[in-house]
């Protein structure tokens, strides 16, 4: 036997017995531990053996209590993503015999389960390794040529292989073609007919919100959309209503309700506008945002952090009273979000993806320095933590099926933007960059710079999330404001502005600074789709997959914007009623839409309902004139299996999307 074998093999014989049988000095916490406090570890379990089966789990985050020990989190990750496990109790101490369709063989020399923490041997078995938040636990079938590794492929990350500067500025380059590209296909899809939207559409105006902060030049466009919103708002200011293709509606039912995140969308536009949101010819939009009337009656995620973004996107001092949200209670709330998300993530439930933990985030960076912000300050290090752990090896995030989803990369890629984080910079003791591959990398699967394309099905559902997103961190590398901080924008008040009549009511103390990063938004929707922001994560995909894009040319900066004869089209939008419905397996619900049209146009022969997965099955789909210029069509479909599905309604090149979940 040459000397290098009978090395492995002792190594291989001492590692069995640490594995399984290490009695070493406790580490165990003290029993009388009763704390609370839930650390998240990941855990992967590979290898083959002899028989040629396998085990590759993939990285797999879970939460456990503080002061668990490994073979705690091992069941636990199992478990819940239905993998046997079979661990053995012994005199000893508890050891691993199987992961899955592997079972340790009794004569360790042909094959043993080995134990790593963090790149290491463990020094313990698994009942006496306590583990620490964010530790990556390898289990590793020692077999053949996994015989000598230290820790599963999946968390294998060479910071030798990090980009230098010249590969920076490169990719800092290519970032920002990305996002002229992609501003383009955005601005031609979603205005380029020449329709003006004002606050009846207020993902309208959030999408131009993030054409603005990307430097997208429209002419006059964006110019003509803030006077018909300050128009709209001071009909609102006289008379409570406003007047909607001949119907006057109140605020919540002309933008469809979630009221806040209306109000929080047209801030957005308004402030990068260089406008004043407290007063728009005589409306404030900040006090009736801060209203508890309207936030005890909504229930969504991402209020709280929405209602913070627009709050501190032109550091808005909020009014004091009663009737008032506070600052300190939006942040608590947004704090608690955060693990909460972590744990769904975590105990892999169904509809969470980072995307959960993003979000929330976002809105917490002015919030984390001082003793009064410990909680939040711990909460923002957990989840930066855990979106760095769950990065892959192409610096991308898996979701829906796919190893790079658009949707979670941009929330992760606008949440590092708002924490100020470089994406191709580790000097700082992030980790974002995972065998030399950024998140950059991962975005420029889906715009194609040379070529001036973007990736079909992120077109079809809410490209502006990638849009905010490389903003988000182009202005980091820049070291410009962040994407949310409007201190940024030059005032320009419109002189037809009226000035309020009454006294401001706005009295909370000044929050002390402008805030350097304010959250990423709840994910828009085309200005046909309902205002309703969806509570399941955006990083769901629209009917096609986005691991296998298909490019659309995008009009090139240039080219003029297009326009539409409305005699051609009889379809001019479709709203869905909610872009998110849930129904038991079994049973029916239905998905209402309404169809605005030319005046008496039958649409009847023009709708089609199409549905992207098996889980849902379309049972009718009615017609039925509601007014002159709008149809309400009236889908019932039927939860056939547990998952989830997109039910898109087309009409006429006009169409709206809304999520089907089955429980």
């Amino acid at each position: 036997m040459s000397k290098k074998k009978w090395m492995s093999s002792l190594l291989a014989a001492a590692l069995a017995f640490t594995t399984v049988f290490s009695t070493g000095s406790a580490v165990k916490a003290d029993g009388n531990n009763t704390s609370a406090d839930k650390i998240t570890v990941f855990v992967a379990a590979e290898g083959k053996d002899a028989a040629g089966n396998e085990v590759n789990t993939g990285k797999l985050p879970v939460q456990v209590e503080e002061g668990s020990t490994a073979d705690v989190a091992l069941k636990e990750a199992l478990s819940s993503r239905n993998i046997s496990c079979d661990i053995v109790e012994s005199s000893w101490g508890p050891y691993l015999n199987g992961i899955g369709s592997i079972t340790a063989p009794k004569d360790y020399t042909k094959g043993y389960w080995s134990f790593c923490v963090n790149g290491d041997y463990s020094q313990y078995g698994i009942g006496q390794t306590v583990l620490k938040d964010n530790d990556k636990i390898s289990f590793i079938f020692a077999y053949g040529n996994y015989a000598t590794a230290t820790g599963a492929a999946i968390f294998a990350d060479d910071p030798a292989k990090n980009p230098d500067s010249a590969a920076a500025t490169k990719l800092l380059t290519n970032a920002k073609a990305q996002q002229d590209v992609l501003a383009d296909a955005i601005y031609q899809q979603m205005f380029g007919d020449g329709t003006v939207y004002g606050i009846e559409q207020p993902n309208a105006l959030y999408a131009a919100f993030s054409l603005i902060r990307a430097g997208y030049k429209a002419d006059d466009y964006f110019n003509k959309m803030y006077k018909k919103a300050a128009s709209q708002l001071q009909e609102l200011k006289d008379k409570g209503t406003v007047t909607d293709n001949g119907e006057e509606k109140d605020f919540d039912t002309l933008v469809g309700g979630y009221s806040e995140f209306a109000y929080a969308k047209i801030v957005l536009f308004v402030t990068a506008m260089g406008k004043d949101a407290k007063d728009i010819r005589g409306f404030n939009l900040i006090e009736a945002m801060a209203k508890k009337s309207n936030y005890a009656n909504t229930v969504a995620d991402m209020l709280d952090a929405t209602m913070l973004l627009a709050f501190d996107s032109g550091n808005y001092q909020l009014p004091t009273g009663d009737d008032y949200i506070t600052r300190a209670q939006l942040v608590k709330n947004v704090t608690g979000q955060v693990g909460t998300a972590i744990a769904k993530v975590a105990t892999a439930s169904t509809w969470s993806t980072v995307d959960d933990v993003a979000m929330p985030l976002q809105a917490l960076y002015p919030y984390i320095s001082g003793e009064d912000n410990a909680a939040t300050a711990k909460a923002v290090a957990k989840g930066t933590h855990f979106m760095e752990s769950l990065q892959n090896q192409k610096g991308a995030y898996a979701a829906w099926g796919s190893d790079n989803n658009a949707w979670s990369l941009a929330q992760v890629m606008t949440a590092m933007g708002q924490l100020r984080i470089n994406p191709c910079d580790e000097s700082d003791g992030s980790d974002f960059i995972k065998e030399g591959k950024t998140v950059l990398d991962a975005a420029s699967a889906f715009v194609n710079v040379d070529e001036k394309t973007v990736d079909e099905s992120l077109m079809g559902y809410q490209p502006e999330q990638l849009l905010r997103g490389l903003n988000a961190v182009i202005r980091v590398m820049e070291n410009a404001a962040s994407i949310y901080d409007l201190s940024d924008v030059t005032a320009n008040p419109d002189p037809s502005e009226e000035p309020s009549a009454s006294p401001d009511p706005s009295g909370e103390p000044d929050p002390g600074q402008t805030p350097s990063v304010t959250p990423s938004q709840t994910p828009s929707v085309s200005p046909a789709a309902s205002t309703q922001t969806p509570s399941v994560s955006p990083s769901a995909p629209a009917a096609t997959t986005p691991a296998a894009p298909t490019q659309t040319p995008a009009v090139s900066p240039s080219a003029p914007a297009k326009t539409t004869t409305p005699a051609v089209k009889k379809v001019k939008k479709v709203t869905a009623a909610k872009t998110k419905v849930t129904v038991k397996k079994g049973k029916k619900t239905t998905i209402k839409w309404n169809v605005t049209t030319a005046k008496n146009a039958s649409i009847k022969k023009l709708v089609k309902v199409t549905v992207n997965k098996k889980t849902v099955k379309v049972v009718k789909t009615s017609v039925q004139k509601k007014k002159a210029t709008v149809t309400q069509v009236t889908t019932t479909v039927k939860g056939i299996k547990k998952g989830s599905a997109v039910v898109t309604l087309k009409a006429d090149g006009k169409k709206s999307k809304v999520k089907v979940i089955v429980k």
